[in-house]
């Protein structure tokens, strides 16, 4: 039996394995070329969003980086914040002027930008120690 119409060779009964091989062969051969061109276009595509994924993940831990920085600053400048408030309640209530509290001010005063954290939150507590024992009396 000849199909003239999709051109598909013969098959005959006593070789039906090889013409199976033969016809898988050619479907294969045809198709396989079409695979290989969606399969490159969709690895390229993945390599692309990869590339892509590692930028913006760089950006995220810049921007991480830049915040918490910021925080940083922030509590900083807030703690100095306080400070000052605190020493312009020892100078508005008079107590400023008492002894040596007016030289160790003065200097706190100049060096209030460069103090480290740790420092920061001696003399917070040192001036609130200081206030508490004035307006305890």
């Amino acid at each position: 039996m000849n199909i003239i119409e999709t051109k598909i060779p013969d098959v005959h009964e006593e070789n039906i394995n090889q013409s199976k091989v033969v016809l898988a062969d050619n479907i294969i051969r045809n198709i396989y070329p079409l695979f290989d061109e969606i399969f490159s276009t969709k690895v390229e595509q993945v390599n692309k969003l990869e590339t892509i994924l590692e930028n913006k993940k760089v950006e995220v831990l810049e921007s991480k980086r830049h915040l918490e920085q910021g925080i940083k600053d922030y509590k900083k400048k807030q703690k100095e914040s306080k400070l000052l408030d605190r020493i312009n309640k020892l100078v508005s209530s008079g107590l400023i002027y008492d002894g040596n509290l007016k030289h160790e001010m003065t200097i706190l005063l100049k060096i209030v930008n460069t103090l480290s954290e740790e420092k920061l939150d001696y003399h917070l507590s040192n001036t609130l120690k200081i206030i508490g024992k004035r307006f305890s009396r």
